[in-house]
């Protein structure tokens, strides 16, 4: 398994990598839009649809997506979306898992369920990526939180962080977790050459504690998106939510933090530009 996992690896990050820093921005934009078809179709399986529900998702998810990729959103709208998701994330889905609410009895709102998880993602991965290092920067801190916390989950995990929903998970790896990732944002090399013009960038202090905030909230949602999708699987009896990735399991299962960081991470950004950018030259 382990080294099925590492080959997977192997041709999955020079893939995205390269689709991340050499696709022109129109060929981004589909990338992005085959990574959510293959979100969508997997999301059909855990939220029980079928019949004409199952083709009709992730046929319309596409397109929604190819259309936004061709027909961009105005800025204001893409801040709406982001906020919203926010909303969700940091508000919704706590509720959601402590309640632990029953996917499979939201009938047809699975549909607006699945596209409140995938679109607002999607459209980050546009919004964000620019000539690519900043949506990278972004992504770390899932991936450092999710490498991390596992190893400290298995060298110091007593304490269950969420036992009925995913017991596998534990204090201590969200506590190694929440560390590394303060560790990566801190070091991170000129975080706010990402913000040029940007009253932030004339106070380094000011820059390290403010990527230290974002990071750790960052973190935070990025558990929610890992415990979240952990309850839907649990819920549909599924162990993975697909098998397109050998030794990963499925797109969702490689992207469940990711769902919750981007919008959130996109909200921010957004709301940075458009009323905290100083012009240069004032």
């Amino acid at each position: 398994m382990f080294k099925t996992r590492v080959l997977t690896a192997l041709v999955l990050v020079p893939l995205f990598l390269g689709a991340l820093f050499l696709l022109p921005e129109k060929g981004w934009g589909l990338f992005c839009a085959v990574v959510m078809a293959a979100a969508a179709s997997e999301w059909r399986r855990i939220a029980g649809m079928t019949g004409r529900l199952a083709v009709f998702f992730p046929m319309a998810t596409s397109l929604a997506f190819i259309g936004v990729v061709f027909f961009p959103l105005p800025l204001w709208v893409l801040l709406g979306i982001f906020s919203a998701a926010g909303v969700f994330w940091l508000g919704v889905v706590p509720c959601w898992l402590a309640r632990k609410w029953l996917l499979q009895r939201a009938g047809h709102l699975n549909i607006f369920i699945g596209w409140a998880l995938l679109l607002p993602a999607g459209l980050a991965m546009l919004h964000l990526r620019g000539d690519g290092w900043l949506l990278l920067a972004i992504m770390m801190v899932a991936w450092v939180a999710d490498t991390f916390a596992y190893f400290s989950g298995c060298l110091f995990g007593r304490h269950k962080l969420a036992p009925a929903i995913s017991p596998g998970k534990t204090w201590e790896g969200a506590a190694g977790a929440l560390l590394a990732v303060g560790a990566y944002v801190w070091f991170l090399p000129k975080p706010f050459a990402f913000f040029p013009g940007s009253f932030l960038a004339t106070d380094p202090l000011t820059q390290k504690m403010v990527w230290l905030a974002g990071g750790v909230l960052l973190m935070v949602v990025s558990v929610f998106g890992d415990l979240l999708e952990s309850l839907f699987k649990r819920q549909a009896g599924i162990k993975d939510s697909g098998h397109l990735l050998p030794g990963h399991g499925g797109v969702l299962d490689r992207i469940d933090s990711l769902l919750a960081i981007l919008p959130v991470a996109a909200a921010l950004y957004l709301a940075h530009d458009l009323f905290f950018v100083v012009p240069f030259g004032k």
